[in-house]
């Protein structure tokens, strides 16, 4: 067995206390209710900022949200704080909830071959489970973006998932199930190809039902090529002369075509990480790393900021389309978040000192 499927087996065996400081536990009790102050966000966002922020420093506590610069240059046209905004790889964080929501129906499980619900994948595939696609660590090859090298009219296929992941799925193993990491698309082709044949719809309406729907989240759903949702900004290069779009097909909805609003993406990770949801076994899952290199979970990434006391576990959700740059970092203990939505292509190590900064400033 390989050192990293060991580590991954150890860090998958803790309890959430375990993952978690004693001081935030504390503080799953109930913070007091705290609205962060303006001057706040006047401390730490640059004038130049475009896009929106929203800051809460506990749950139940009321968001600050703001909302910088334009929506369209051209026209121009400004952002507001419900502007929507492309997700891109938070997308994978929210198929990871609709497969855990699955899992607790009894349609799916994390540790059965993938093979179980898509049998035409090649025999190779029997070592493939759905918490190896879901911690990019499955070993398959990326077909999807050989496909697209040789024909870059891929982009525009509409074909289902289920259909997509035979199509690009069928790739041999590059190396052994959680062996290495690869931030493939085609892992998620793949997951959505599962979930379509469990259920017997397809993915889309499956993460609307599971996920969207009960947490509130009206202002969230997936772009289809050519489709602009209405309120949705435009996506730029950082100097802001020229647009940076990225094609959203469906076949790649699993891994990211959504759209959300800064709102929204809160109403989600509460539901998430509140009792809406998901059992507290599968809330724990998303909080384990299976990849410890990346920090990787499923879907997402698990962090641990601060130092001291004050080290807090979060949730990590990113992702880019195009021009358009997302985090959330919500911490679960105690419901403290901080979201930053940009649509001027700005810098992910940027983006994330400023998320690292408000969450501190954020503390009690």
């Amino acid at each position: 067995m390989s050192l990293a499927l060991r580590r991954r087996r150890v860090l998958s065996a803790l309890p959430l206390a375990a993952l978690l400081p004693p001081v935030l536990l504390s503080a799953c009790a109930g913070s007091p209710a705290r609205t962060p102050s303006p001057d706040l966000l006047a401390a730490h966002v640059s004038p130049d900022y475009n896009g929106v922020v929203l800051l809460r420093a506990s749950r139940g506590g009321a968001p600050l949200v703001r909302a910088y610069g334009q929506a369209e240059f051209e026209t121009p046209a400004p952002l507001l704080p419900d502007s929507r905004f492309m997700i891109g790889s938070v997308s994978k964080w929210i198929t990871a909830v609709t497969v855990l929501r699955l899992a607790e129906q009894g349609k799916l499980d994390l540790d059965k071959p993938v093979t179980a619900w898509l049998p035409e994948l090649p025999a190779g595939s029997g070592a493939v489970t759905l918490r190896a696609l879901l911690s990019n660590t499955s070993g398959i090859e990326n077909g999807l973006g050989l496909a697209l090298k040789q024909d870059r009219a891929v982009e525009r296929l509409t074909i289902p998932a289920s259909e997509a992941a035979l199509r690009f799925g069928s790739g041999a193993l590059r190396f052994a199930p959680g062996a290495q990491f690869d931030y493939s698309p085609t892992n998620w082709l793949i997951v959505a190809g599962a979930i379509e044949r469990a259920t017997g719809e397809p993915f889309i309406r499956n993460v609307e039902r599971l996920v969207l729907a009960p947490s509130g989240a009206h202002d969230t759903g997936f772009v289809v090529l050519d489709a602009t949702p209405a309120g949705l900004a435009a996506p730029y290069e950082a100097n802001r002369a020229r647009r940076k779009m990225m094609p959203a097909p469906p076949m790649v909805a699993a891994s990211g075509t959504l759209y959300s609003t800064a709102r929204d993406l809160v109403k989600i990770a509460d539901a998430v990480y509140g009792n809406a949801l998901l059992k507290p076994a599968s809330r724990q899952e998303l909080l384990t790393v299976q990849y410890a290199a990346e920090d990787y979970a499923l879907g997402g990434r698990v962090k641990r900021a601060g130092s001291g006391a004050a080290v807090r576990t979060l949730a990590w959700e990113t992702g880019v389309s195009g021009g358009f740059k997302t985090l959330l970092a919500y911490a679960p203990a105690d419901g403290r978040v901080v979201v930053l939505l940009n649509n001027t292509d700005m810098a992910q190590s940027e983006q994330a000192r400023l998320g690292l900064a408000l969450l501190e400033a954020l503390a009690p």
